[in-house]
Protein backbone atom coordinates (compact mmCIF):
# COMPACT_ATOMS: atom_id res chain seq x y z
CA UNK A 1 0.00 0.00 0.00
CA UNK A 2 1.40 3.39 -1.01
CA UNK A 3 0.08 5.88 1.57
CA UNK A 4 1.12 8.89 -0.56
CA UNK A 5 -0.85 7.66 -3.58
CA UNK A 6 -3.93 7.10 -1.43
CA UNK A 7 -3.53 10.53 0.18
CA UNK A 8 -3.32 12.12 -3.29
CA UNK A 9 -6.65 10.58 -4.30
CA UNK A 10 -8.34 11.51 -1.01
CA UNK A 11 -6.89 15.02 -1.37
CA UNK A 12 -9.11 15.50 -4.43
CA UNK A 13 -12.24 15.24 -2.26
CA UNK A 14 -13.87 18.48 -1.19
CA UNK A 15 -14.86 18.45 2.49
CA UNK A 16 -17.52 21.09 3.12
CA UNK A 17 -17.59 22.49 6.63
CA UNK A 18 -20.76 22.36 8.70
CA UNK A 19 -21.70 23.46 12.17
CA UNK A 20 -23.54 20.44 13.55
CA UNK A 21 -25.99 21.62 16.21
CA UNK A 22 -28.10 19.70 18.69
CA UNK A 23 -30.38 20.46 21.61
CA UNK A 24 -31.98 18.59 24.46
CA UNK A 25 -34.38 20.28 26.87
CA UNK A 26 -32.81 23.69 27.66
CA UNK A 27 -29.26 22.79 26.55
CA UNK A 28 -27.84 23.32 23.09
CA UNK A 29 -24.44 23.18 21.44
CA UNK A 30 -22.62 23.04 18.15
CA UNK A 31 -19.39 21.74 16.72
CA UNK A 32 -17.53 21.71 13.43
CA UNK A 33 -17.87 18.62 11.22
CA UNK A 34 -16.72 17.87 7.71
CA UNK A 35 -17.40 14.13 7.51
CA UNK A 36 -20.85 14.58 5.96
CA UNK A 37 -21.90 12.25 3.15
CA UNK A 38 -25.25 11.70 1.43
CA UNK A 39 -26.34 8.14 2.17
CA UNK A 40 -28.93 7.63 -0.56
CA UNK A 41 -29.74 8.77 -4.07
CA UNK A 42 -33.49 8.35 -3.53
CA UNK A 43 -34.91 11.86 -3.16
CA UNK A 44 -38.07 10.58 -1.44
CA UNK A 45 -36.01 9.20 1.48
CA UNK A 46 -33.04 11.56 1.90
CA UNK A 47 -30.40 10.33 4.35
CA UNK A 48 -27.02 11.51 5.50
CA UNK A 49 -24.02 9.93 7.25
CA UNK A 50 -22.13 12.18 9.70
CA UNK A 51 -18.98 11.49 11.73
CA UNK A 52 -18.96 12.97 15.24
CA UNK A 53 -16.27 12.75 17.90
CA UNK A 54 -17.47 10.52 20.71
CA UNK A 55 -16.21 12.75 23.54
CA UNK A 56 -18.02 15.94 22.48
CA UNK A 57 -20.86 17.64 24.32
CA UNK A 58 -22.76 17.90 21.04
CA UNK A 59 -22.63 14.11 20.66
CA UNK A 60 -24.17 13.74 24.12
CA UNK A 61 -27.05 16.02 23.08
CA UNK A 62 -27.57 14.01 19.88
CA UNK A 63 -27.71 10.79 21.86
CA UNK A 64 -30.33 12.27 24.21
CA UNK A 65 -32.50 13.92 21.55
CA UNK A 66 -31.82 11.64 18.57
CA UNK A 67 -31.86 14.77 16.39
CA UNK A 68 -29.43 17.33 15.00
CA UNK A 69 -29.03 20.00 12.33
CA UNK A 70 -26.24 20.58 9.84
CA UNK A 71 -25.59 24.26 9.08
CA UNK A 72 -23.50 24.57 5.89
CA UNK A 73 -21.07 27.47 6.25
CA UNK A 74 -20.23 29.97 3.51
CA UNK A 75 -16.61 30.78 2.75
CA UNK A 76 -17.03 34.18 4.48
CA UNK A 77 -18.08 32.43 7.70
CA UNK A 78 -14.63 30.99 8.44
CA UNK A 79 -14.47 32.69 11.89
CA UNK A 80 -17.15 30.22 13.02
CA UNK A 81 -14.60 27.40 12.61
CA UNK A 82 -12.64 28.63 15.61
CA UNK A 83 -15.80 29.56 17.51
CA UNK A 84 -17.39 26.11 17.18
CA UNK A 85 -14.29 24.00 16.64
CA UNK A 86 -11.73 25.03 19.24
CA UNK A 87 -13.76 25.20 22.47
CA UNK A 88 -16.05 22.88 24.36
CA UNK A 89 -19.69 23.75 24.88
CA UNK A 90 -19.42 22.27 28.35
CA UNK A 91 -17.45 25.36 29.42
CA UNK A 92 -19.37 28.05 27.51
CA UNK A 93 -22.59 28.83 25.65
CA UNK A 94 -21.45 28.99 22.04
CA UNK A 95 -24.76 30.62 21.06
CA UNK A 96 -24.66 33.45 23.61
CA UNK A 97 -23.57 36.00 20.98
CA UNK A 98 -24.90 34.39 17.79
CA UNK A 99 -28.36 34.84 16.30
CA UNK A 100 -30.17 31.54 15.73
CA UNK A 101 -33.60 29.98 15.81
CA UNK A 102 -34.76 26.52 16.75
CA UNK A 103 -35.66 24.38 13.77
CA UNK A 104 -38.26 21.66 13.40
CA UNK A 105 -36.01 19.23 15.30
CA UNK A 106 -35.38 21.75 18.09
CA UNK A 107 -31.76 22.05 16.98
CA UNK A 108 -30.25 25.52 16.52
CA UNK A 109 -30.32 26.89 12.97
CA UNK A 110 -27.68 29.56 12.42
CA UNK A 111 -28.53 32.70 10.48
CA UNK A 112 -26.70 33.59 7.29
CA UNK A 113 -25.46 30.11 6.33
CA UNK A 114 -25.54 28.63 2.83
CA UNK A 115 -28.25 26.28 4.02
CA UNK A 116 -29.21 23.68 6.57
CA UNK A 117 -30.46 20.12 6.95
CA UNK A 118 -32.39 18.88 9.97
CA UNK A 119 -31.99 15.23 10.79
CA UNK A 120 -33.50 12.40 12.82
CA UNK A 121 -31.05 9.64 13.83
CA UNK A 122 -31.80 6.27 12.26
CA UNK A 123 -28.82 4.32 13.62
CA UNK A 124 -25.33 4.82 15.06
CA UNK A 125 -22.28 3.08 13.66
CA UNK A 126 -19.44 2.68 16.15
CA UNK A 127 -15.98 2.79 14.54
CA UNK A 128 -14.38 1.44 17.71
CA UNK A 129 -12.89 2.64 20.98
CA UNK A 130 -11.53 6.16 20.65
CA UNK A 131 -12.86 6.64 17.12
CA UNK A 132 -15.73 8.73 15.85
CA UNK A 133 -19.34 7.62 15.91
CA UNK A 134 -21.16 7.77 12.59
CA UNK A 135 -24.81 8.76 12.58
CA UNK A 136 -27.02 7.56 9.76
CA UNK A 137 -29.94 9.97 9.81
CA UNK A 138 -33.11 10.73 7.90
CA UNK A 139 -33.26 14.31 6.66
CA UNK A 140 -36.59 15.74 7.80
CA UNK A 141 -36.17 19.37 6.71
CA UNK A 142 -33.71 21.47 4.74
CA UNK A 143 -33.32 24.75 2.92
CA UNK A 144 -30.85 26.77 0.87
CA UNK A 145 -30.64 30.13 2.64
CA UNK A 146 -28.06 31.88 0.43
CA UNK A 147 -26.88 30.64 -2.96
CA UNK A 148 -23.13 31.02 -2.55
CA UNK A 149 -20.05 28.83 -2.33
CA UNK A 150 -19.60 26.76 0.84
CA UNK A 151 -16.53 26.82 3.03
CA UNK A 152 -14.34 23.74 2.46
CA UNK A 153 -11.51 22.25 4.45
CA UNK A 154 -8.97 23.18 1.76
CA UNK A 155 -9.89 26.89 2.13
CA UNK A 156 -8.80 27.10 5.76
CA UNK A 157 -5.01 27.44 5.24
CA UNK A 158 -5.60 30.63 3.24
CA UNK A 159 -8.29 32.04 5.56
CA UNK A 160 -7.32 31.23 9.16
CA UNK A 161 -4.77 33.35 11.01
CA UNK A 162 -1.51 31.42 11.56
CA UNK A 163 -2.17 30.86 15.27
CA UNK A 164 -5.63 29.39 14.56
CA UNK A 165 -4.24 27.29 11.73
CA UNK A 166 -1.62 25.86 14.11
CA UNK A 167 -4.37 25.04 16.64
CA UNK A 168 -6.43 23.33 13.94
CA UNK A 169 -3.46 21.25 12.79
CA UNK A 170 -2.71 20.24 16.38
CA UNK A 171 -6.31 19.12 16.92
CA UNK A 172 -6.35 17.19 13.62
CA UNK A 173 -3.06 15.51 14.56
CA UNK A 174 -4.56 14.42 17.89
CA UNK A 175 -7.48 12.87 16.00
CA UNK A 176 -5.11 11.18 13.55
CA UNK A 177 -3.03 9.66 16.37
CA UNK A 178 -6.16 8.34 18.06
CA UNK A 179 -7.37 6.72 14.83
CA UNK A 180 -3.93 5.29 14.05
CA UNK A 181 -3.74 3.68 17.50
CA UNK A 182 -7.20 2.19 16.98
CA UNK A 183 -6.21 0.86 13.56
CA UNK A 184 -3.04 -0.75 14.92
CA UNK A 185 -4.97 -2.25 17.84
CA UNK A 186 -7.57 -3.84 15.54
CA UNK A 187 -4.84 -5.25 13.23
CA UNK A 188 -3.15 -6.98 16.19
CA UNK A 189 -6.44 -8.52 17.35
CA UNK A 190 -6.94 -10.42 14.09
Amino acid sequence: MNVNNIAAVLGKLDYEIFVLTAAHEDRHNGQIVCWVVPATIVLQTPRILVGVGRTTFTRELIDMSQRFALNLLGKDQWPLVTHFGFRSGRAMDKFATLPFEHGATGSPILQGTVGYLECQVRTVLDAGTGAHLFYLADIVEGKIVADRNPLCLHHLPELLPQEDLATMRRLLEQDAQCHLALFNESRHQR
